[in-house]
């Protein structure tokens, strides 16, 4: 995730180590996001994703329900799917991971706009210049007293047992316990790390624990990094059942383009670093309890194994 010179460096990556095509990463966030604003611009489409929410046993009673044509209904239901906001799941459409939070978000917006009087007079607020801030934000508490913009516990509905972590150091602490609590396999996407957390997955490695560390392509060509995985590999001064795990399948690195850094453990818990979208530097972290989602996320983690290349 980040590096840590020894104990007392800086908490922020090097700027070498997080320097990526910008332009390219928004592009194509605009897109993706485009495709979805898209799936759903029809209330046609959006009647079918609420009915979603609670799954889609029988398309037949469904076009029926919403008063569908079947080729209004499926054009649709396949943008949604196309979209990756709606699967097919055991004979039922359902709302994917992404299509729950997208869910949660068109709740906000809803809520939005049935107080969009509110939100008016609070601009307005905003606008007084003899007005201090204090006072502004009083003013504002009352206005939305009773008033729930923000679904509460959407997160918990989605992921299950949720944490959000805003310091480095606490996710640092978080990964490391539950690195520590693991019994069969670590899968661990790195684009930045640090020294702690390695030691915690060479140490479960040790309890034969399965370790496959995806660092970031940057790290490679890190005189940093590099110079400590060959040391780590190569040093005749660690022990010699360290040096033996080092050389094993318990212990396997590869190398790859990672979009972010994240964490599986035993396809139950999952850690997810958020970067800001401007410096790429760590912004916050989930952490959450939720096998299905783990699942996903150990297959995005296969996906890149498989196309990452091997130290050399």
């Amino acid at each position: 995730m980040k590096q840590i010179i020894g104990r007392k460096s800086s908490m922020s990556p090097p700027s070498y180590l997080v320097q990526i095509h910008e332009e390219e990463s928004r592009e194509y966030i605009f897109r993706s996001v485009e495709e979805i604003l898209s799936a759903v611009s029809s209330v046609d489409a959006l009647k079918i994703f609420y009915v979603a929410k609670d799954g889609i046993e029988s398309s037949t009673q469904t076009i029926k329900k919403l008063d569908l044509t079947q080729k209004r209904y499926y054009t649709n239901l396949k943008r949604l799917i196309d979209a990756g906001l709606i699967e097919k799941e055991d004979g039922r459409y359902t709302h994917t991971t992404l299509g729950k939070i997208f869910y949660s978000l068109i709740e906000v917006l809803r809520n939005a706009v049935e107080y969009e009087d509110k939100l008016s007079l609070i601009d307005r607020i905003l606008k007084v210049k003899n007005l201090s801030a204090e006072e502004a934000e009083e003013i504002i508490r009352v206005i939305l007293k009773d008033v729930e913009l923000i679904p509460s516990g959407y997160l918990t509905d989605i992921f299950g047992s949720t944490k959000v972590i805003d310091k480095w150091e606490k996710t640092v602490q978080e990964a490391i316990w539950q690195i520590n609590k693991s019994k069969k396999e670590i899968l661990f996407s790195c684009k930045h790390y640090d020294i702690r957390l390695i030691e915690a997955c060479l140490a479960a490695a040790q309890r034969r624990v399965k370790v496959c560390c995806l660092l970031d392509k940057e790290l490679k060509i890190s005189r940093l990094s590099q110079s400590f995985l060959n040391f780590l590999l190569a040093s005749n001064e660690i022990p010699g059942d360290l040096s033996n795990i080092l050389k094993s399948s318990l212990f396997e690195i590869k190398y790859a383009n990672l979009p972010q850094s994240f964490l599986v453990v035993d396809e139950e818990y999952s850690l997810i670093e958020v970067l800001t979208p401007i410096n790429r530097e760590y912004s916050f972290a989930f952490a959450f309890h939720n096998k299905k989602l783990s699942r996903k996320l150990s297959e995005a983690f296969n996906e890149l194994w498989k196309d990452g290349e091997s130290r050399q």
